[in-house]
């Protein structure tokens, strides 16, 4: 039988992936290297400017 704070933690992570998944669904990049890598190649205003194209209708 799990304790209280056993049971705590596994709903933390499991609700961290379960948003994780959700981002990766929506096309976003969740990986922390993908991420960092992406941010610091590109200035804001390049990367507001890709996200303003990418969901243009």
């Amino acid at each position: 039988m799990l304790t209280k704070q056993q049971k705590l933690e596994r709903f933390k992570a499991l609700r961290e992936k379960n948003y994780r998944a959700s981002l990766q669904l929506e096309g976003f990049d969740v990986e922390p290297f993908k991420v960092n890598a992406q941010m610091n190649s590109s200035s804001e205003a390049e990367l507001i400017a890709k996200l303003k194209q990418r969901y243009a209708r």
